[in-house]
């Protein structure tokens, strides 16, 4: 994740989008920077049809009405952020595609890990689409993230996507004096291969190998950032998590240590021009409770791709 220079960040005026609101003019103005806040609100269609079926007023007039209602709600919406030179926006259509129309150019997207629904219920519908399709990197925040983040965890598979989330959760640990931990789970082959029982992968001398080249793996992978003084100076903690999913070793890792940021790649785009993020990438954004920070591929990195 670059410098910030323009940061969108749908409200939909539920507690969750203040505290996105909030998090978003605070990465803004964040180490003396001053990217742009652009705040979107979208009124969807369907609803304004149904109004229209029961109020006889011509529909202009009701956009407008609505329009005015939505700015009244925005003067009075988040009294605890500072809204000043955040751009308000009102738009009809459909949610995700005008969200998703407005993020590009952007350097990121920020929403609320919830809308109405409980957070019980896991990542909102609205939420997990736009980490699927945005072509920007998206920050989805819990609703308790009033503040500065306090634990960071990069997911790493080796991938040059991952290498691009270990720089933006470099970042945001670094600007919140933040502890970062550089996490690769790992399914172990010996496991795997158990059909082969007993095999020569299933010796401890062979499982303690293959988590050192691992170990080591992890470690030069991560050392172009690591070495960075400002980096180095957070003692980044370097770890290798066993499990049968690698979504489901990543999210109790972030359950045991408490982290309130995770960052991760997604997977990239298929020949329908999509994003997909890959189940683990899925299970994380789904399940994890925490706020997310999914990056996209180099290729789809703002000002490249589409």
């Amino acid at each position: 994740m670059k410098q910030l220079r323009s940061i969108v960040v749908g409200v939909d005026f539920t507690p969750c989008s203040a505290t996105a609101l909030g998090q978003a003019v605070r990465l803004a103005r964040g180490g003396g920077g001053a990217a742009r806040v652009r705040a979107v609100h979208t009124i969807e269609t369907l609803v304004l049809e149904e109004v229209a079926e029961i109020m006889p007023p011509t529909a202009v007039a009701i956009v407008d009405s609505v329009k005015a209602d939505a700015q009244q709600a925005w003067n009075e919406f988040a009294p605890g952020v500072d809204k000043s030179g955040v751009e308000f926006l009102v738009l009809v259509g459909n949610p995700l595609a005008e969200i998703l129309a407005q993020s590009r150019g952007a350097d990121l997207l920020v929403l609320g890990t919830h809308g109405t629904s409980p957070e019980s219920q896991g990542t909102g519908t609205l939420a997990t689409r736009c980490v699927r399709k945005a072509p920007t990197p998206v920050l989805l925040v819990r609703r308790s993230q009033t503040g500065p983040f306090r634990g960071v965890v990069a997911a790493v598979d080796f991938s040059e996507t991952s290498r691009l989330a270990l720089e933006a959760a470099a970042e945001v640990a670094v600007g919140d004096g933040a502890a970062l931990h550089i996490l690769h789970v790992f399914e172990a082959p010996w496991k795997r291969l158990h059909y082969r029982s007993p095999t020569p992968e299933a010796a401890r001398d062979f499982q303690k190998q293959y988590s050192d080249i691992l170990a080591r793996r992890l470690e030069g992978f991560a050392q172009d950032v690591t070495s960075r003084p400002e980096v180095a100076r957070l003692g980044p903690k370097f770890h290798l998590v066993e499990s049968t999913s690698h979504g489901v070793g990543a999210v109790e890792f972030i359950q045991k240590h408490g982290c309130d940021l995770a960052c991760l790649g997604t997977r990239g785009r298929t020949n329908l021009r999509d994003v997909l993020l890959g189940s683990t990438a899925e299970r994380i954004v789904r399940q994890a409770p925490c706020s997310i920070l999914a990056v996209k591929p180099p290729d789809q990195q703002p000002g490249q791709g589409e």
